[in-house]
């Protein structure tokens, strides 16, 4: 197994006499448990309608069931999980959870009515907490700056991939099955992996390719103050919050946009998301994080340069979409928003995690992801269903989902402000 892994480079060698790593092999288990922690989220976007019709649920309530069901325990367990990964093996620590939101998933398919459903989406919810601030604490000492944005986004390609199979596969058991059977399905690859993460890695050293000596990690209060006192941290925050927000409602909501404006029988909507998020998000994904580190070198203020442009051009071909005649402009379009959807996340976690210090990673990344699930994914994917009530009509959902992409040219101006920001603290 180790010969078929990349050696690492010299830049790649761990230094101050640490072990050496399998840093592509761990990166590779840690995006394919990110794979199966996307499926488990993206399922209730699945099988949207199919709720709707067996639990007689408005698009409020749909919207509150894949948004703040799953984003309000998340952020309650969060900041408890920043402070663990901190200070414990996050290998272990990301190994239990993952196991334990996979058979949470499972659980889903139990469910008699929204309540009991609700209930079983905050189960997945607190104990998936733990798990994209602790792989990029993992992916920051497992890789030197200059190639983390990389390594970052070949991680967050695993968004991409998870909505593939998760359309894809779920479209397919559509067919054949019930909606139940998909939540059943989705929690058993989890489990494996959980095992190949706790039996076959080990932790890296903390801090190993950050400049000066370790410290000791901080507690919350001082993280905040380190938020407070650094202006481009606090609009990386910002601007990736947004930005994952709108890319989250559009994951939610396509698929009924797809089904009430255009037509499109609900299994097949399921299966063309899937194509066009999963492929088109991957290939930015993987395009953009190459493109990036040669671009930034490890520069901060480059990095945010990137998702400050693909934020203002996905707003325009969002609004495109969403007012595309046709079904054929329409998934054009779409295709095309998925692509910058792939293009900003990564860039987008990478300058939080490159602005940030090894001491306090875990903590930080934990209050960005707060910020992240609960006012952008939770937020904007009930904000959609919501507005989507309130416009009312047989295309409700469209104008809704025009007025959520508007959020990206708010992304846009915090990212652009939070690369200058960054170039002036350099300079001083």
């Amino acid at each position: 197994m180790t010969d078929a892994v990349p050696k690492p480079k010299a830049s790649e060698k761990a230094p101050n006499g640490a072990r050496p790593q399998r840093p592509w092999y761990m990166l590779a288990l840690l995006a394919l448990i990110y794979v199966a922690g996307s499926i488990d989220r993206a399922v209730p976007s699945v099988i949207v309608e199919p709720l709707k019709a067996e639990f007689g649920l408005s698009d409020g309530q749909l919207g509150f069931v894949t948004g703040f069901a799953y984003s309000i325990p998340y952020a309650l367990a969060v900041l408890p999980a920043g402070w663990l990964i901190d200070r414990f093996h996050r290998r272990v620590l990301l190994s239990a959870a993952a196991a334990i939101w996979s058979v949470l998933t499972m659980a889903g398919a139990a469910a008699q009515n929204f309540l009991t459903l609700v209930l079983a989406r905050m189960g997945v919810g607190v104990t998936e907490a733990p798990a994209s601030p602790g792989s990029l604490s993992l992916i920051g000492d497992l890789f030197p700056k200059e190639r983390r944005t990389t390594a970052i986004s070949l991680y967050y390609a695993g968004t991409a991939t998870g909505q593939m199979i998760t359309f894809l596969v779920g479209g397919w058991l559509l067919l054949q099955f019930s909606w139940r059977t998909l939540f059943f399905v989705a929690g058993v690859p989890g489990i494996i992996l959980a095992l190949l993460l706790f039996f076959t890695c080990r932790e890296p050293k903390r801090g190993q390719y950050d400049e000066g000596e370790a410290k000791p990690p901080v507690s919350y209060r001082l993280a905040f103050r380190a938020i407070m006192d650094s202006k481009s941290l606090r609009h990386a925050i910002v601007g990736n919050m947004l930005s994952t927000g709108v890319s989250y409602a559009f994951l939610v909501w396509t698929i009924s946009f797809l089904v009430r404006i255009h037509g499109v029988s609900h299994e097949y909507a399921a299966i063309i998301v899937g194509l066009c998020v999963g492929l088109m998000m991957m290939v930015g994904s993987v395009v953009t994080g190459i493109f990036t580190d040669r671009h930034a070198r490890g520069n901060a203020a480059r990095i945010a340069q990137v998702p400050a442009l693909g934020t203002s051009i996905g707003a325009v071909i969002g609004i495109a979409m969403c007012l595309m005649p046709s079904l054929t402009g329409a998934l054009v379009m779409f295709g095309l928003f998925a692509f910058f959807m792939g293009i900003n996340t990564g860039p987008g976690y990478t300058t939080i995690v490159t602005m940030t210090g090894s001491n306090m990673r875990g903590s930080i990344l934990s209050i960005a992801k707060i910020a992240s699930v609960l006012i952008g994914n939770g937020g904007l994917a009930f904000f959609t269903g919501a507005a989507s009530d309130l416009i009312g009509g047989p295309e409700s959902i469209r104008w809704a989902l025009m007025l959520t992409v508007f959020f990206l040219f708010w992304a846009s101006f915090h990212f652009t402000k939070a690369s200058r920001a960054s170039a002036h603290e350099q300079a001083d």
